[in-house]
């Protein structure tokens, strides 16, 4: 969105064009002056008469090359919005219908993958810990587990995000997310930085399950990207508006052509992925009326390698209880 600057005309370039207009017009009648140009008008001096008649025309001229620039500015911006709006309506309507396509298989598939997963079980238990069947009762059993994993998170995606914000410092969301994300971390020995001093201790109007979900997202996408023996940069800041919190990481970074689908639902580039942490992160934020967003260059790393999430939340947000 663009916005409008300090000064008397802010972005009305209708004005500034009048105003260059006039200004080159009385440039010119100088220049004219300067040159040794006769002005004079019936024997009289012409100079002022000139220089009104230059201004007037190109205050006319500026004026109105600046409104048809405000015009086409007002016609990108009406269509950046109904593009917007179209998005959105696109989004909403497919989240229906994931919605509606959750429920039939969470109906359809649950019971019948509940009774596979108990009968591997029941039968891997009649076997030896070495033996072949009990191994393959136990690959079904972590395969049960892993649909009904995806069946619940399509449940949740699909459901409308609503958030029941309270006053929360900061400090103690970070402190649950990363004590939820240690179990990944740990293992493949990622140091985690923290630059959060200026909102360490400040309120923040939020869903603290919520933004704890997300920061859970970043935080375990950036390990999984890591990799072994890698870090992880958590920074805060925030302004009159919002605050905001990067979390940036120094692994082999976004692919460019894998950016633009990245908060898509069921779009991973994981080989057991489900696709919908990044897309019900940003849901969860859109339901605070901020963002989330990818910040290219802006890694932990060397020279920006890696990748950096900026989450972008209103101190006070839009509506309580609002669906995204």
């Amino acid at each position: 969105m663009e916005t409008v600057s300090d000064s008397p005309f802010g972005r009305r370039f209708d004005l500034w064009g009048a105003a260059a207009g006039a200004m080159l017009g009385v440039g010119d009648t100088l220049l004219l002056a300067l040159l040794g140009v006769d002005m004079r008008v019936e024997g009289r001096d012409g100079t002022w008469l000139v220089a009104g008649v230059f201004a007037f025309n190109l205050t006319l001229v500026g004026y109105l090359a600046g409104s048809l620039y405000d015009a086409r500015r007002r016609e990108r911006a009406q269509q950046a919005r109904l593009d917007e709006a179209r998005r959105q309506a696109f989004e909403n309507e497919k989240l229906a219908a994931i919605g509606r396509l959750a429920a039939g298989i969470a109906h359809e598939v649950r019971n019948p993958l509940g009774v596979m997963r108990a009968s591997a079980a029941m039968v891997g238990e009649q076997f030896p810990d070495d033996e072949n069947t009990r191994r393959a009762c136990g690959f079904v059993v972590d395969e049960a587990d892993r649909l009904n994993g995806l069946i619940t998170a399509l449940l949740a995606f699909a459901r409308p995000t609503r958030i029941d914000p309270r006053p929360c410092p900061l400090q103690p969301l970070l402190d649950r997310a990363l004590s939820l994300a240690r179990a990944s971390l740990a293992p493949r020995q990622v140091e985690v930085r923290q630059e959060v001093t200026a909102l360490r201790d400040t309120d923040l109007q939020v869903d603290p399950d919520l933004i704890a979900q997300v920061l859970l997202c970043l935080l375990t996408n950036a390990g999984e990207a890591i990799g072994d023996r890698g870090n992880i940069a958590i920074e805060a800041s925030g302004d009159a508006q919002t605050w905001c919190l990067k979390v940036a990481d120094d692994g082999p970074g976004i692919a460019e052509d894998d950016r633009a689908r990245l908060f898509e639902p069921f779009f991973t580039t994981k080989d057991r992925g489900t696709g919908l942490g990044l897309a019900m992160a940003a849901q969860i934020a859109r339901a605070h009326g901020g963002s989330l967003r990818l910040l290219p260059g802006a890694g932990a790393g060397p020279g920006g390698r890696g990748a950096c999430f900026e989450l972008r939340v209103p101190w006070a947000p839009a509506g309580v209880g609002a669906a995204a």
